[in-house]
Parts: C-alpha cells; sequence; structure tokens
C-alpha cells in the first residue's frame, strides 16, 4: 500500500489548525514536525528564520501577542505547481478579525519548506 503525499492544500490546513491555533507546545512541536521540513525557512515583514525549533519559538512568540485569537481561513485555497496559497484573518472566536494576511507554502517531498506570511495592508 503507498502513502498518499499530502497536499500544499492539505498541509496548510493543518499548518492552521495544528500549529497556529494549537496553544499546546508538545502538541503543536508535533504537527510541526509532521508538517514542515527539518530546515524549514519561515519569512515575515519582521523576520526570517530557519528550522523547525525556530519556527516554534516564533509561533510561540506570535501566540502570546494575542492570546485566544484563533486564525481563520479565508477565501479559497489557491496554489500552483508547488505553491500553495491561503489568506486568513486573525481575532476572537466569534468576533471581527483584527488582523489578516497571505500564506504562501513551497512544498518539497510532501512537506512545507518555505513559508511567506504577506500581511495586509
Amino acid at each position: 500500500m503507498t502513502e498518499s503525499v499530502p497536499t500544499a492544500e492539505e498541509l496548510l490546513g493543518r499548518m492552521i489548525s495544528g500549529v497556529f491555533n494549537e496553544p499546546d507546545p508538545q502538541r503543536r512541536g508535533s504537527v510541526i514536525a509532521e508538517v514542515f521540513t527539518e530546515d524549514v525557512v519561515f519569512s515575515d515583514a519582521e523576520r526570517t528564520v530557519t528550522g523547525q525549533r525556530a519556527l516554534a519559538d516564533t509561533v510561540s512568540g506570535l501566540l502570546a501577542q494575542g492570546p485566544g485569537f484563533v486564525f481563520v481561513p479565508e477565501g479559497p485555497y489557491r496554489g500552483v505547481a508547488d505553491l500553495g496559497m491561503r489568506a486568513w484573518r486573525l481575532g476572537p472566536p466569534g468576533g471581527d478579525p483584527v488582523l489578516g494576511g497571505l500564506d504562501v507554502a513551497q512544498v518539497v517531498d510532501g512537506r512545507i519548506a518555505h513559508l511567506w506570511t504577506v500581511l495586509d495592508g
């Protein structure tokens, strides 16, 4: 039986639920190990970090800035070749978003190798 390789769309969905919306650092770390390459590169307007540990630390810092806020996918998934794109909004559950952006992921061998986050406006 051949195991299927996750698509960029599946990886981005798992990333939002299991990484950016996961408050428990151990569970978050397990999902990071499944979804991202060991030498993943994460880039946003403020930083570029390399490696799963650096990504985990970055996510912990981001989550601390908006405790209780959740990321919600916005609009359709878009992708071409090894790139996947998903817009999102961040805010209190059921409330108005306070921030939005677009994640762009490059997938290599079924895992995210590079993740760019572009914030709205």
